[in-house]
């Protein structure tokens, strides 16, 4: 089922082909030939599950999509895997059109104006695009096109170095042998691979969205790391590889669960502690913050970025205070609390770059430890 207002569409049956111009003038630009591979093969891949309506706006619009493609720069790999898969971690991404425009020029000539309106037109069908495929199941989790974008997006990563999100390592970690487990890991993954010592006891990282398990899989084996271990997994039952953990960190995770899920994490988080075994959360109720903003302010939501709304989880009021009461139900000790008000002044959320969008959230950190008697 397409919107009938959508440019694209995804029936096999009276469908113009995705991909017509395979050039990639770009791409010969590239400094990574693995990129730039994964690049064309994922769009091919595309090519065979999405295309355009046949007619004669669906040929204009393959038209001005396939010079996306025609001066594609080997980054627009990971600008497509960010609005698919982790538009809730990196919500502002736009395509970088000095880029593609330096690669248009270099072969033809166009004038200004005619420049601006088709970059606005490939912006708007590259977004399209992108919302295409996030909203079919079949081809978001389509084996082959998770395998491709998480395995170019690590490539890209490991290459330049250039994390979406880093996490700081304390200098040393004891957990008297036992693991350290980071839940829901996210992008913030790629750096903690990369950070992790081989003198650090084993980092068990989880994540229950393939594309995330795919890119640090691969991450992992590129960086050569032994002592970390990737796990799909979503807390909500079933078996889970490691008896017990030294550490297990919940950081910008539990906002994304409703109470009652919390309190149901927190309770295997604390079974699976060995005595003396810390929980460590790092959290907000910014996500709240920006629902209720958003619900009384028409013109806060015009500004947000589309669907971005749509990835967020409706929370308490009180969540940063509960989170305390939650942990200690759990059967935890709290050792540690640190809670502080801020005030967000970003662009981040905000479909124009520049707009700033200020809100104001309150941030805590929670050290919570397993007692021996437990």
């Amino acid at each position: 089922m397409n919107d009938s207002h959508s440019s694209f569409i995804t029936q096999s049956t009276g469908r113009l082909p995705l991909v017509i111009d395979r050039d990639y003038l770009g791409l010969k630009r590239s400094n990574s030939p693995e990129l730039a591979r994964r690049v064309r093969d994922v769009f091919e891949r595309l090519n065979a599950l999405v295309g355009f309506p046949d007619s004669a706006q669906g040929r204009e619009s393959q038209r001005i999509f396939n010079s996306v493609l025609r001066y594609a720069y080997s980054e627009t790999l990971i600008d497509l895997a960010d609005m698919i898969y982790v538009q809730h971690e990196r919500p502002m991404v736009f395509l970088h059109f000095d880029h593609i425009n330096a690669n248009l020029l270099g072969e033809r000539h166009i004038d200004p104006a005619s420049l601006e309106n088709l970059n606005r037109q490939m912006e708007s069908l590259f977004r399209e695009l992108a919302q295409t495929v996030r909203s079919a199941s079949h081809i978001c989790g389509d084996a082959e096109v998770v395998r491709l974008l998480g395995e170019g997006y690590a490539r890209y990563i490991y290459e330049t170095g250039n994390f979406p999100w880093e996490e700081p390592l304390h200098d040393a970690i004891e957990t008297g042998g036992q693991p350290v487990l980071d839940v829901a890991t996210g992008l913030a993954g790629f750096s903690l691979v990369h950070a992790w010592p081989e003198s650090f006891p084993k980092l068990v990282l989880t994540d229950r969205m393939p594309f995330i398990v795919e890119g640090l899989s691969f991450y992992k084996e590129l960086a050569g790391k032994r002592n970390v271990e990737i796990v799909a997994y979503d807390f909500s039952g079933g078996k889970f590889p490691e008896p017990a953990f030294g550490r297990v960190w919940a950081n910008k995770f539990l906002h994304h669960l409703r109470r009652v899920n919390r309190a149901q994490f927190l309770r295997w988080a604390s079974e699976r502690l060995g005595p003396g075994g810390k929980l460590s959360v790092v959290d907000t109720d910014l996500e709240y913050r920006i629902l209720r903003k958003a619900a009384t302010d028409p013109a806060f939501k015009e500004k947000l970025i589309p669907g971005y709304l749509d990835t967020l989880v409706e929370i308490e009021r009180d969540f940063c205070k509960n989170l305390v009461e939650d942990i200690v139900q759990s059967g935890l000790q709290v050792t540690g609390f640190d809670y502080n008000e801020y005030l967000d002044e970003t662009d981040a959320y905000s479909q124009f770059p520049g707009d700033v969008l200020p809100i104001r959230f309150i941030g805590v950190e929670i050290t919570a430890e397993k007692t021996q008697s437990l």
